[in-house]
């Protein structure tokens, strides 16, 4: 027997619970790995507040783990048991002792390699990765306005971001300042600073991409502080959470500060917005996931990046885990230790 983390109904924290299951078998193209670690992120607080499809109920949150494969199933080639994988589950199933993924979806790291670190690159780094070079391709050296910077996906955009010698301005809460600064960015404190005139005055001529989790109003805001050729990134909607529930109040408001610009303003001003959901991509583009994750991979190996790790949980503290993230205290990532 296994254990998983089932989520029977929408609510908080609480409604997670870890029950024991059995462990599955893989089918053809399949392989079961045995999991050691697991990401917890936004999207698994959206699948157990209702917000995303969970399928049947009960669902077990976790994109992202990683582990070792424990058996394949038939005409899977190029992995084996005993294979230290970092997986993609499609969005459920990494809150668990076991998970069956497709093939492609399990990609091999060293054996020396922190499975902390690898398991931040699964969602974070390999979203931070796309954003930079799949979504909207930003040029080396280019100036950069990432919101949230401090968080999961917001840390490895700084990180990859300085690796390739862009100028980036980071929004963060005054605490977690520092972080924004180590990571090579400039800090720009949101609940003190008008964010709009600083980053305008760090950047007189406006920045060549902004990247934004927040959704609606500062989507908005963002596109004035574009320059001409400019790309404004849309891949996530944190404002329509409250202490990391559901608000129905935020969410409506949303709705309705979504910027209603038209095409002619992007023609005429030369300014591209794009969106960007990780599952759409990875699912879309499996080669793509695999080159990525791969080359992030090789980073992590030659100590060329080092993610950051907030705090590390048991299995079944999940609940204590996405109220942390919920709440807004997290920088980097939160992982689940599965072992």
């Amino acid at each position: 027997m296994g254990r998983a983390v089932h989520v029977n109904r929408r609510g908080g924290p609480e409604v997670l619970a870890v029950r024991e299951v059995r462990v599955p078998s893989p089918g053809d193209g399949e392989v079961l790995v045995r999991v050691e670690a697991a990401g917890v992120a936004f999207g698994d607080i959206a699948l157990r507040e209702g917000l995303r499809n969970a399928g049947s109920r009960p669902a077990i949150p976790g994109y992202d783990a990683v582990g070792t494969v424990a058996s394949v199933g038939a005409r899977v080639e190029g992995l084996a048991e005993g294979d230290r994988v970092a997986v993609w589950t499609s969005g459920s199933g990494g809150y668990a002792t076991h998970v069956v993924v497709p093939a492609w979806a399990a990609v091999p790291y060293p054996d020396h390699v922190d499975s902390r670190a690898v398991v931040s690159l699964v969602l974070n780094y390999l979203a931070a990765w796309q954003l930079l070079s799949r979504t909207a391709v930003v040029a080396d050296g280019s100036t950069i306005l990432v919101h949230s910077a401090a968080g999961g996906v917001g840390s490895a955009l700084l990180e990859l971001a300085a690796l390739r010698g862009m100028r980036v301005i980071g929004t963060a809460s005054a605490r977690k300042a520092d972080l924004v600064e180590r990571l090579g960015a400039v800090p720009v404190d949101y609940r003190t600073q008008d964010v709009a005139a600083e980053v305008k005055r760090l950047a007189p001529g406006g920045v060549d991409a902004v990247f934004d989790a927040l959704g609606s109003v500062s989507w908005r805001r963002a596109l004035p502080l574009l320059r001409p050729g400019g790309h404004l990134i849309a891949y996530g909607v944190s404002s329509a959470f409250s202490g990391g529930r559901r608000s129905l109040t935020k969410l409506i408001g949303n709705a309705l500060r979504v910027p209603r610009t038209s095409y002619l303003t992007y023609l005429t001003q030369s300014i591209g917005v794009s969106g960007y959901r990780s599952d759409v991509m990875v699912e879309a583009h499996h080669d793509w996931y695999r080159q990525d994750l791969g080359s992030l991979i090789e980073l992590l190996a030659a100590g060329s990046i080092d993610p950051v790790i907030h705090r590390t949980y048991p299995l079944e503290q999940a609940g204590q885990a996405q109220a942390e993230l919920g709440a807004g205290r997290a920088t980097g990532k939160i992982v689940l230790d599965v072992r």
